[in-house]
């Protein structure tokens, strides 16, 4: 329970209707009793900086579309909730950026922009703030890039209350532009996102799906990265269905380019025109496990084989050096198999989805001693009192 006499001091801190009590709500062993709701920058501030001063800590959300990431909060006894900070403040038709508030959705942000020669360049589910902070991509990125790419500037509260800003509305402007990219990625464990300005993408002319079959992951990997290669290509994801490798392909430009790429990869690799969007998601529920290995394209086949050895499921995104495997149940053999695969396709592993007694055993993040001072630092440095999301991010900081 938290004491009345930290509630009123957080009551006063957010602002008219901005703290919620309500009955605990488990989150991976955390009893969070109460939601706090800033509904501006100056707010989020001063509610941060309460936080400090009660000595309370509190995950930070968005949608909720993203809470299972990360390791289990330690501590924390609240919900720190950005869903008041919403709306697109300003939208430049000619330069195409604009700037909006942590809390939009991402389908506000996409309808908003349905009318117009731009499109969000940002392929995820839930809000515009658990987006960046959680570095989330899908298989569009391919043409989109990574969130890090999109961000031209960024409003963050840090772990001591203090409002800062990296960036702005323009490339040039590159005051600590570096900085902003930290953030993305950090899980809200080293500042709260406020709002961002975002680089947006011209609408292609057309968009053209197809399909290859393939006779094992080997051919399919070849296949895909000759597909993802095309300068046309946007979204390329390989995957297994019934023992059949198959390579989703979505190609997106002007109508000469992407008419040209289609013929071509008919010729070359017998692509045929398909109707679903290529999709990732391998929906890990349950007891299953689901990671994500990171590998070089020339090692994909590697990697991937020690994941199908292990029994994994799989799906690939050839062009981004992206594996999802999913196991159907723990075992320290999909662990085992997980690292082995980063190991072998030189890139690093992460433990997206997992029951809570596997995420207690292990960090999520792969746990690389290498890198664990400086993570730790960098949480001392931006959130000394340990108030954000303590416990979730790599090294449980």
């Amino acid at each position: 329970m938290i004491a009345p006499e930290s509630l009123r001091v957080l009551a006063d801190a957010v602002g008219e209707d901005g703290l919620e009590e309500h009955a605990p709500l488990s989150l991976e062993g955390a009893e969070l009793s109460a939601t706090l709701r800033p509904a501006d920058g100056e707010a989020l501030a001063r509610t941060v900086s309460a936080l400090c001063e009660t000595g309370l800590a509190a995950v930070v959300r968005g949608s909720g579309s993203g809470l299972g990431l990360g390791n289990p909060p330690r501590g924390a006894a609240l919900f720190l909730s950005a869903e008041r900070l919403s709306g697109i403040d300003e939208l430049d038709e000619v330069e195409g950026v604009c700037r909006a508030a942590a809390g939009t959705p991402l389908a506000a942000l996409r309808e908003k922009l349905a009318g117009t020669a731009w499109e969000l360049p940002l392929d995820a589910p839930g809000t515009l703030g658990g987006c960046l902070a959680a570095a989330r991509t899908g298989p569009r990125s391919l043409g989109f890039g990574p969130p890090r790419d999109v961000v031209l500037g960024i409003d963050v509260v840090l772990g001591t209350g203090e409002r800062t800003r990296c960036g702005g509305r323009v490339v040039k402007n590159v005051t600590g532009y570096d900085l902003g990219k930290l953030y993305i990625g950090s899980l809200g464990s080293l500042g709260v996102i406020e709002a961002a300005w975002l680089r947006l993408r011209p609408r292609p002319d057309c968009a053209r799906r197809l399909e290859l079959a393939a006779a094992d992951f080997t051919r399919a990997c070849e296949d895909g990265l000759a597909a993802a290669r095309r300068a046309t290509a946007r979204a390329v994801v390989a995957r297994a269905d019934a023992g059949v490798w198959r390579v989703e392909v979505e190609l997106a430009g002007d109508e000469r380019s992407v008419a040209r790429d289609v013929d071509e990869l008919g010729d070359a690799h017998g692509a045929q025109p398909a109707d679903a969007a290529a999709a990732v998601d391998l929906d890990a529920t349950g007891d299953a496990l689901q990671f994500r290995v990171t590998s070089r394209a020339s090692r994909l086949a590697r990697a991937a084989g020690l994941l199908l050895d292990a029994g994994a499921s799989l799906s690939v995104q050839p062009g981004l050096g992206l594996l999802d495997a999913r196991f159907s149940a723990p075992s320290p053999r999909a662990w085992e198999a997980a690292l082995a695969a980063a190991e072998a396709g030189g890139g690093a592993v992460r433990l997206d989805a997992a029951p809570l007694a596997v995420k207690r055993e292990r960090d999520v993040f792969g746990g690389d001693p290498a890198l664990l001072p400086l993570t730790r630092a960098l949480k001392q440095r931006f959130d000394p009192h340990g108030v954000l999301n303590p416990g979730r991010f790599m090294g449980r900081g």
